[in-house]
């Protein structure tokens, strides 16, 4: 496993705004090797974005499973109708999961070949309309 550190994407706005993802710490879980990032710029903890990584070690297959999950929250502020004003709440969230299986047999070249496939897909004007437009292929 790698040593955590942060990890900076930017978001898709007009003007993109760099976020920073730290470290939150990694752990085994469920025969798992479970990491974890936030972006904690938001006011409330709610608010915050994560990055999540999961790897699960080679299998009886040969496969080698790498899952990242991207949470990026909405917030909504209730009325409470008085003088409290209640903390915000969690409305829905927009979630993105990349997946990844690779044979313990492939090469370098070949893990490099899926990371640019994947890459480039998801910069592709095709991915971005099926997300933004929800334009599925039909």
């Amino acid at each position: 496993m790698s040593v955590q550190s942060n990890i900076v994407l930017n978001d898709g706005k007009t003007t993109p705004v760099a976020h920073t993802f730290n470290p939150k710490g990694a752990k085994r879980e469920d025969k798992k090797d479970v990491a974890l990032w936030r972006d904690q710029s938001p006011a409330s903890a709610v608010g915050y974005l994560t990055l999540r990584e999961e790897h699960t070690p080679v299998n009886a297959n040969g496969m080698e499973k790498f899952v990242y999950v991207i949470d990026v929250p909405t917030l909504e502020s209730p009325s409470s109708g008085g003088s409290f004003v209640p903390p915000p709440t969690r409305a829905y969230g927009t979630i993105a999961k990349i997946e990844v299986w690779a044979h313990q047999r492939a090469s370098e070249s070949e893990l490099k070949d899926i990371v640019a496939y994947v890459k480039n897909f998801t910069a592709t004007a095709y991915f971005s309309d099926a997300i933004t437009k929800r334009e599925a292929a039909w």
